[in-house]
């Protein structure tokens, strides 16, 4: 017996191998990786082969033989009510029965559209073999393979277990004697189950009220016991860390609990609606069937231990649903936030002061300091370090005023155990305005997971300087000038000591903002993306690899920022992060010293005589200034 099952073993084995070998020889993404170790850039010949591979396997072929009848709308059939099915995948007509309330009858639904093509079988069994499983509601699904629009005349197979739904909705009416007596039993059998249940209580309450006489009895235990036993009860317990307990992935649950209110975006992957859950808002991000990697990957990050931090949007769980349309769609739900994006806080009408932006960059830099550190927990838990991959305005939400929150994690990549997970990623994904020069000229090497990490450095300058553009100068509380006869204070890293030094803050004069303007006083533009008038709206990558690893340009500074010391600062920060080479852009930790030294120079200059102290926001500092800078 134990041969039998050791050579069936094998054979799965062996056949599973087979079947990923023919599937992996149309990958792209193992295409797009199967480079040397030592490799530093790819030639642009393989990129083009890479970029063909995609191009067949993600796009249909849109011809009569893969035409389909559609009636879901023109947002999924078109105008003229025809979807393209992949080669190999059926075309299906659905019927189903669904009870009509104002009617009072029965009414048959009929359905048509493209069936997904499933991996490995190269057709669409799953969905064309549905109707022999039995359903809620009479339902039948039939597929052909002709194309054509075939389905338009296809008359689907007769509804399954059609019969025993019937005898169940009208069940025979029973003598009456015997309903007498089954009420009689029931009756019996409900006295005795209450007498179990009670002997049942009885005896838990007598034996919790034994073990607690015993263990006051017991001597005290040492702290290291105590700290051991409570790390092994945490250790069983292990929740998700993202600070809302053991993961709350209860499939087919958590959707009847959600009440969907409205749409508010929609993205590559789907969309993003508001919904009421548990009598609290929250957010539904909707993917769609073809991003069910990216569903996947985002809510493996979500449950990553320790990564619950004030600055990284909070998971709340996840499922995966099947609408009454037969479509199956995979939610992610995150905590709601009214202001929206960053992206959509910075298109308002209102500019920003100073600090104001020095504490809306301060947060996303300190999730994004989070996500890149690797932090050890108490026994095994450990945080691996996350490159998030598609740093932008529009994947930070602000939570409330000066406080944001990183969002959008479905491309990230977890470095763990010296190992880079998923296994299985592509290189060049992203938002192509906000991407690296070394994303763009393809030179990333793959294997040097720190090069993620920069790149998304050199994204979060472009947001800082979106942020720092929407600044209206003459709207600052103070504006400070820089006494020029001093020595440079620009030097190093931007800060300089004249800015994070006590000693040399006197060089430093502070005068009242006047309320007179003139032609000497600079207002904020109009929010604009980076590289808006340099590139469309929609640039391709040879546009963005012209303009950025060519051409070599970034966006503009404005000359009213040399005159605050804050804003100088910051735009010698965003020199630095959005280098061509990597190796000399700075860290999120080197970021994030430096503004939170940017903070507390503004709020000393805020700081009035007679206060002794200031109230700090709980994204920025975590000590007053007072006890710092106490004289």
């Amino acid at each position: 017996m134990n041969s039998i099952l050791l050579f069936l073993l094998v054979f799965g084995l062996f056949h599973s191998n087979s079947c990923s070998e023919d599937w992996d020889h149309y990958d792209d993404e193992d295409l797009a990786l199967s480079i040397p170790k030592d490799a530093i850039g790819v030639p642009q010949e393989f990129r083009r082969q890479v970029l063909k591979e995609m191009e067949i396997r993600n796009k249909p072929n849109d011809v009569p033989k893969n035409r389909c009848y559609c009636n879901y709308g023109e947002s999924i059939c078109g105008k003229n009510m025809t979807c393209v099915k992949k080669d190999g995948a059926a075309c299906y007509h659905s019927v189903r029965e669904k009870y009509n309330k104002e009617e009072k009858r029965m009414e048959t639904l009929h359905e048509y559209g493209c069936a997904t093509l499933e991996r490995g079988s190269g057709a669409s069994h799953l969905t064309c073999n549905s109707w022999r499983a039995a359903h809620h509601s009479p339902k039948s699904t039939g597929c052909c393979y002709e194309g054509n629009y075939c389905n338009k005349v296809l008359v689907p197979p007769p509804y399954a277990h059609h019969k025993k739904e019937k005898e169940l909705q009208t069940p025979a009416k029973l003598p009456e004697d015997s309903a007498s007596f089954k009420s009689s039993v029931n009756g019996i059998v409900m006295y005795f189950i209450l007498i179990a249940v009670g002997m049942i209580a009885f005896g838990v309450v007598w034996c919790a009220y034994r073990c607690c006489s015993k263990s006051g009895e017991k001597k005290p235990v040492s702290l290291a016991t105590e700290s051991s036993y409570l790390s092994e009860k945490m250790m069983m317990l292990e929740d998700s860390g993202s600070g809302s307990g053991q993961a709350a992935l209860l499939p087919r649950t958590v959707r009847q609990d959600l009440t969907i209110i409205k749409t508010i975006g929609q993205g590559r992957y789907g969309e993003v609606r508001k919904a009421l859950y548990r009598g609290s808002y929250v957010a539904v991000k909707t993917f769609y069937t073809t991003d069910e990697d990216s569903w996947k990957n985002e809510r493996d990050v979500y449950q990553t231990n320790m990564i619950n931090h004030e600055n990284i949007l909070q998971f709340v769980a996840a499922d995966i649903w099947s609408e009454e349309d037969s479509m199956t769609k995979m939610l992610l739900i995150t905590d709601y936030h009214e202001l929206g994006s960053l992206s959509d806080y910075l298109c308002r009408e209102e500019t920003l002061t100073t600090d104001e932006a020095l504490r809306l960059i301060h947060s996303c830099i300190c999730g994004l300091e989070h996500l890149h550190a690797s932090v050890q927990g108490t026994g095994s838990f450990k945080k691996p370090e996350i490159a998030h991959r598609d740093i932008k305005s529009k994947n930070i939400i602000v939570k409330r005023p000066n406080v944001c929150c990183i969002a959008d994690l479905g491309l990230a990549l977890r470095y763990q155990n010296d190992t880079i997970l998923p296994s299985k990623f592509n290189v060049q994904v992203g938002t192509k305005r906000y991407m690296a020069p070394e994303l763009l000229s393809n030179t990333l090497n793959p294997n040097d997971f720190s090069q993620f990490k920069m790149a998304d450095i050199y994204s979060m300058a472009l947001v800082m300087w979106e942020v720092v553009f929407r600044v209206e100068v003459n709207t600052c509380d103070e504006v400070s000038t820089v006494d020029e006869t001093s020595p440079d204070h620009s030097a190093s890293s931007g800060i300089g000591e004249s800015v994070s030094s006590s000693g040399n803050y006197s060089r430093i004069q502070r005068h009242q903002k006047t309320n007179v303007e003139g032609p000497g006083l600079q207002k904020a533009k109009p929010y604009i993306p980076p590289f808006d008038e340099t590139v469309p709206n929609d640039p391709t990558f040879d546009e963005m690899k012209r303009v950025v690893c060519e051409q070599r340009l970034r966006p503009p500074h404005e000359d009213a920022w040399k005159n605050i010391p804050a804003l100088f600062a910051l735009s010698k920060l965003m020199e630095d992060s959005w280098h061509a080479h990597p190796k000399y852009r700075h860290t999120a930790l080197k970021l994030k010293l430096e503004t939170t030294k940017l903070i507390e120079m503004i709020d000393r200059q805020k700081q009035l005589p007679g206060k002794d102290q200031f109230h700090q926001q709980d994204s920025g500092l975590v000590e007053s200034a007072t006890n710092r800078y106490a004289s």
